[in-house]
C-alpha cells in the first residue's frame, strides 16, 4: 500500500455512489493497522454548495467523473482495501491542496 494508491470502495453497499477511495496516508507510517482514505464519489451526486473548488477536486477515473470528497476523509482497516487498481500520484498537488484547505493550511 502506498500513498495515492486507488482502490475500489471496500463497502459494496455504497459503491454505487462512491466507487473508489484513494489512500492519502504517509508511507512513513505504513506499519499502522489502518489507512487514511478519501472517498471519490460520482460527480452527479455532489451535494455541497458554496464549497471552495480546491476542497473537492474532480477526476475522471476509468471514464467516470468523480470528485474527491475531502470532508469525508476516514481511517479504514488496511486489510479491507483489497488490490490497488491505480494511482492518483500524478495529482498529489491537488489532493494536498484539498487536505490543506480542510485543515486550514492556507
Amino acid at each position: 500500500m502506498a500513498r495515492f494508491d486507488l482502490y475500489l470502495n471496500p463497502n459494496e453497499d455504497s459503491r454505487n455512489s462512491t466507487p473508489y477511495v484513494v489512500d492519502v496516508q504517509s508511507d512513513h507510517v505504513g506499519s499502522l493497522p489502518t489507512r487514511v482514505v478519501i472517498p471519490l464519489r460520482r460527480s452527479n451526486l455532489l451535494g455541497y454548495t458554496g464549497a471552495p473548488s480546491d476542497l473537492l477536486p474532480s477526476f475522471v477515473i476509468d471514464g467516470e467523473d468523480c470528485f474527491l470528497d475531502t470532508p469525508a476523509m476516514a481511517a479504514v482497516p488496511a486489510g479491507v482495501l483489497g488490490k490497488r487498481i491505480g494511482s492518483l500520484g500524478e495529482f498529489r498537488g491537488l489532493i494536498a491542496d484539498a487536505r490543506d484547505r480542510l485543515f486550514g493550511g492556507y
